[in-house]
């Protein structure tokens, strides 16, 4: 259990996965063409659905988590249904067991950001948002939510923020990463929204390796789940680098790009090597009017999970000191996968003051409350 005592503050866990129990908790959302694509409802069963068995297949990455239980065992509902499907035992056994203040719901079933049918994937992402403020928003006044998007059609997914992105529960634009560097100014007419409507964009692990316009890990696929899962941080790496240098945060100064689950020891060594470069080579990006370093400190965030667990436990915090990261890292338990983060255990060694910022006052300056 967590240790209540030692806490000063709030508590915003900023990483929560809801999953659908199955794909026809959508069927309401979705019209009976995207039912037939597919293959869910009325279309899941008889001769035509086996007939168009071919047409459809979800999204999925083909490194397999290798663990015989890739959830947490502790985690399944007392329905037995799948761990992270039921909102109120999550409540339960999550927000009241840490005394939560708000969670941050990120769906966790699965994303078509990289579909190549960018038409069914906006279609399914509306029906996934709506299902997940209806099941879960209303189920307990302490859930927020990130809102899904489509990446590869920026006019689509601004107009699905403009449908739905002023309800006050929803905290923040959860674009997944395709395989156009976050930089470009293909997502300028996201990133102008967002500023508009002072949301900020989260990037998590979910459609790399998924899709026809997935992202690849560095050079190319990996080989196993351990490989995949041990290179999402040069995925962030490469997308902190684009921002910076492609001059996002000089067009939208208040812009705000949380990256989850990516790591974070590696910002130190990018935001070194990024300032090193800029004063040789500034010419090349006459835009950037400051050392990239503080761009990094003034519009990024980065989730504590998976935290890094050095030999030396102190070594980490010697590195958020080096940067000045105090008020970078917003704290994420990734419930209910199996490699969440509890908060009596990764943060034992953190400062009371560094475990305060992280656990609350952060994370409260980097979403939209």
């Amino acid at each position: 259990m967590v240790a209540q005592s030692k806490r000063t503050g709030g508590l915003i866990d900023c990483d929560i996965h809801p999953v659908l129990s199955d794909f026809n908790e959508l069927v309401p959302y979705l019209d009976e063409s995207i039912q037939q694509y597919m293959n869910i409802g009325k279309f899941a069963k008889g001769a035509l659905a086996k007939q168009n068995s071919g047409s459809f297949k979800f999204p999925s990455s083909p490194y397999a988590n290798p663990l015989p239980v890739p959830l947490r065992a502790d985690a399944f509902p007392p329905n037995g249904d799948i761990p992270g499907s039921d909102p109120a035992f999550l409540a339960q056994d999550l927000l009241d067991r840490c005394n939560t203040t708000y969670g941050i719901l990120n769906i966790g079933h699965g994303t078509m950001a990289a579909f190549h049918n960018v038409e069914v994937a906006a279609k399914y992402t509306s029906a996934a948002n709506d299902w997940l403020y209806d099941k879960w928003i209303k189920s307990d006044p302490r859930y927020r939510m990130t809102m899904e998007i489509t990446p590869l059609d920026p006019a689509t997914a601004v107009k699905e923020i403009e449908r739905i992105g002023k309800r006050p529960e929803i905290v923040g634009i959860n674009m997944h990463c395709v395989n156009i560097p976050l930089g470009k100014r293909h997502y300028w007419p996201i990133y102008e929204i967002a500023e508009a409507y002072n949301l900020p964009i989260v990037l998590h692990p979910d459609s790399e390796g998924t899709g026809e316009y997935a992202a690849t890990a560095g050079v190319g696929p990996a080989s196993t789940y351990m490989e995949w899962h041990t290179s999402l941080g040069l995925i962030g790496q490469r997308n902190v680098i684009s921002l910076v240098a492609d001059g996002v945060f000089e067009q939208f100064p208040n812009l705000k790009v949380n990256f989850i689950e990516y790591g974070f020891s590696w910002i130190a060594p990018t935001m070194w090597r990024m300032d090193k470069n800029w004063k040789a080579l500034r010419h090349e990006v006459p835009w950037l009017k400051m050392l990239p370093s503080e761009y990094i400190r003034r519009n990024i965030r980065f989730g504590t999970q998976p935290i890094e667990e050095p030999a030396r436990p102190k070594d980490l915090i010697e590195i958020i000191q080096m940067i000045d990261a105090e008020h970078m890292l917003l704290f994420c338990s990734d419930y209910p996968h199996w490699d969440g983060d509890e908060l009596d255990r990764a943060f034992l060694h953190f400062p009371q003051e560094l475990k305060d910022k992280i656990f609350y006052q952060n994370p409260l300056e980097s979403f939209r409350f």
